[in-house]
């Protein structure tokens, strides 16, 4: 062979070499199995995801914890036997999720502010709950993992988390601002990426927290400017809510899903009975049944089992609506904030003087947004705010004790106002098993203590407290404004 062709061959060889290895990724790459998931498929299991959990947790403890209802059958948590809740876990296992739509939304090519407000969205709501019911958090080093090779991450205060939550609102606000529209499915089941809806969930979220840490801080200025702006929740039209279709068990109300046994653990509570009889409120024939004997009874909280099983045999307490609740897949729904419960902020802020305005129309507003929500018609509503016992008073006992009712299912909110507050005011059951003291926190996963010991035994000193305790306050529960 020529020299001329043994060179010409060996160049041709590097050639192909150097072309195989320029698309060696490309050549590689699966298009049945992207390697990216895209904004839309992210946003959608993370909005349909993190709703539905936050109302089966309402619907489960949240209501149990404000005495709305009780359970005559395992009935520990109302006695304050609590272990891990799992809602850690949950949160910090959609965050990188949620890190990833921020991503997806700032990159070249596909940058779109409306995603980007979305994720900004859902990432204050997360770390706002995990604050509000652990206290000390990982959140600056939370998603280090990936980046920085970070997998014990620090604790943070919550008056930094509280910081980043509030921040990344204000974020949320700007972005959304731009109305920018999205191609195509939006994979959001909320507003399917309704921008404008998501900028007043996002500033009606700011009014929640803002008015949260208002024991603290002088939020005042901040509140005000919200309420000035006019870009939150004030119509029930508005809500953020999700509506299942009832194709599938994970698009059907999840108690709809379960056996009525499970269904029929839980009862009205007498606290709550209290509430409904004094208001004359007509809430109570849509969310309860009466009893065999065609009565409205109530259950305690905080019985023990055994105790629990022999009132329920006894007195027959009133079970949830069946109708709703238990044999339609579709009626009940899942929700993140209503309007109602952004009244009741707004009124309360209006009566400490944080805002201007009538603490008297956001509290009847209130009332209004709630009942109608439910289906009471607006004759109805009227004679119910004509009640004695409802009119306002000017005291935050009746204006928080409505709230509690209208924050049905909304989550643990509250459980928060309660501990904020004292109001209303609840007392533990006969059997409850937490020295006579109202829980203020969630205790954290035993995992942390095996996976993370050192950031987690900062923590625990850092919040003071007898160790990882249920009965610690929070930094925004100890302030002295009010």
């Amino acid at each position: 062979m020529k020299t001329s062709n043994i060179i010409a061959s060996i160049f041709l060889a590097g050639t192909l070499m150097v072309s195989c290895t320029e698309n060696f990724e490309e050549i590689n790459m699966n298009p049945n199995a992207p390697e990216q998931v895209s904004a839309n498929l992210l946003v959608s299991t993370v909005t349909s995801e993190i709703t539905r959990t936050l109302t089966e947790e309402g619907y489960s403890d949240g209501n149990t914890i404000t005495q709305l209802m009780a359970k005559n059958n395992f009935p520990g948590f109302s006695q304050f036997d609590w272990g891990d809740q799992g809602m850690w876990n949950f949160f910090y296992n959609y965050l990188p999720e949620i890190n990833d739509i921020l991503e997806i939304s700032r990159a070249e090519g596909t940058q779109n502010a409306t995603y980007e407000g979305i994720a900004l969205t859902m990432r204050a709501l997360s770390f706002a709950n995990l604050t509000d019911l652990y206290g000390y958090v990982p959140y600056s080093e939370a998603m280090s993992g990936k980046s920085d090779g970070i997998f014990t991450p620090v604790y943070d205060d919550q008056e930094t988390v509280y910081n980043g939550v509030l921040q990344d609102l204000a974020d949320a606000d700007a972005a959304l601002a731009k109305g920018e529209a999205i191609a195509g499915s939006s994979g959001d089941v909320i507003f399917n990426g309704d921008a404008t809806k998501w900028r007043r969930l996002a500033n009606s979220l700011r009014l929640r927290y803002l008015m949260r840490i208002s024991k603290r801080r002088d939020v005042s200025a901040d509140m005000q400017s919200i309420v000035n702006a006019g870009n939150y929740i004030d119509s029930n039209e508005d809500n953020a809510t999700l509506v299942y279709s009832g194709t599938s068990n994970t698009d059907s109300w999840p108690q709809s899903t379960g056996r009525i046994g499970g269904f029929d653990e839980k009862s009205l509570c007498t606290t709550l009975l209290d509430y409904f009889e004094r208001f004359n409120d007509p809430r109570l024939d849509i969310w309860f049944d009466r009893n065999s004997d065609g009565d409205w009874v109530g259950i305690p909280i905080g019985l023990n089992q055994d105790n629990a099983r022999a009132y329920d045999d006894e007195f027959s307490p009133s079970r949830l609506d069946v109708e709703l609740f238990y044999f339609s897949a579709t009626q009940a729904e899942a929700f993140i904030m209503k309007n109602s419960e952004v009244q009741f902020i707004l009124a309360e802020a209006a009566e400490r003087g944080i805002i201007s305005g009538s603490a008297e129309s956001y509290y009847n507003e209130g009332i209004r947004a709630s009942l109608s929500y439910w289906g009471v018609d607006d004759a109805d509503i009227e004679a119910y705010l004509l009640e004695s016992e409802v009119q306002y008073d000017g005291t935050l006992e009746l204006l928080l004790t409505q709230k509690t009712i209208a924050l049905w299912n909304v989550d643990y909110q509250g459980w928060m106002d309660y501990r904020r507050t004292g109001m209303p005011a609840l007392e533990t059951g006969q059997d409850d098993l937490n020295g006579g003291l109202y829980p203020v926190r969630f205790l954290y996963p035993s995992s942390e203590q095996t996976l993370n010991k050192a950031n987690y035994d900062g923590a625990v000193s850092a919040m003071g407290g007898a160790g990882d305790n249920i009965n610690t306050k929070g930094w925004w529960e100890t302030g002295t404004r009010y």
